[in-house]
């Protein structure tokens, strides 16, 4: 397929992490273009790729996922180069269950799209010497998705979203200890909240629970204290506390709930 339509296009959803203090090159990171990618079309034609936009299957979720960079990962038929962070679920698996809706529905188009076990992964840059660097110190990072984007790819590692569809952040930080949570749930806030703390202090990640399930958010701010004071004794985290306020908001199913950090 030729022509001035055809385009390298990706389906993929923003990501964000704290910055990790082992990799210094920022220009190898590439942080602005990060992206966790869902499907990936060689060449295609935008036009036709954008008539089926319309009805392809939207995110099922208003709020964008929260996880963990685990590991730095070496993907099969790529250059040992290039910087791959290894991407976990961080509660329930939304993206892997979006990203099966989405290869169905453009397969039932006729698309080609590969059927190759999906690896979530996020790609940081080409750099060998910041390969070696990171499977030397590599730290688990906590992460955050946003909106889902149709990205064109360009020459570079150049990523330019040409559509988008608006996912609302699971947090965010208004001044230095208060964070805003989202999620439909108390339990949803709860991991969101785990998140947003390893964000002021990564090294909290192997101290986060998952498995813990809570009945309200007094239930949370307990679980989050134990978490705490088992950072604190073995790597001394400078927090010392989190706290929930007896109430939040609700809106069309959606709650919005205050985090204070000490």
């Amino acid at each position: 397929m030729t022509g001035q339509d055809t385009k390298r296009l990706l389906f993929g959803f923003e990501v964000y992490a704290p910055r990790p203090e082992s990799l210094p090159d920022e220009k190898t990171l590439k942080a602005k273009k990060r992206h966790l990618t869902l499907l990936f079309f060689e060449n295609i034609s935008y036009e036709k790729i954008y008539d089926h936009i319309r009805f392809m299957p939207k995110p099922f979720f208003r709020v964008g996922p929260v996880a963990i960079a685990d590991s730095s990962l070496r993907l099969p038929n790529r250059s040992p180069d290039i910087l791959t962070w290894h991407v976990e679920a961080f509660g329930d698996d939304l993206i892997d269950e979006y990203q099966r809706r989405i290869h169905d529905y453009f397969e039932e188009k006729g698309y080609v799209v590969e059927r190759k076990k999906f690896i979530k992964h996020i790609t940081l840059g080409r750099s060998a010497s910041l390969v070696k660097e990171a499977k030397k110190n590599f730290r688990p990072l906590p992460l955050y998705f946003s909106n889902f984007h149709l990205y064109e790819k360009h020459p570079g590692e150049h990523y330019e979203p040409i559509w988008t569809y608006d996912l609302l952040l699971p947090f965010e930080e208004k001044k230095k200890g208060h964070f805003i949570l989202r999620g439909g749930s108390f339990q949803q806030l709860f991991l969101n909240a785990q998140i947003a703390l390893a964000f002021t202090c990564p090294a909290l990640v192997p101290f986060l629970d998952q498995s813990y399930v809570v009945r309200n958010l007094q239930d949370g701010e307990v679980r989050l204290t134990t978490l705490i004071n088992q950072a604190y004794k073995a790597v001394k985290v400078p927090i010392k506390k989190a706290i929930f306020p007896d109430k939040g908001q609700e809106e069309k199913g959606l709650l919005s709930w205050d985090l204070f950090v000490e």
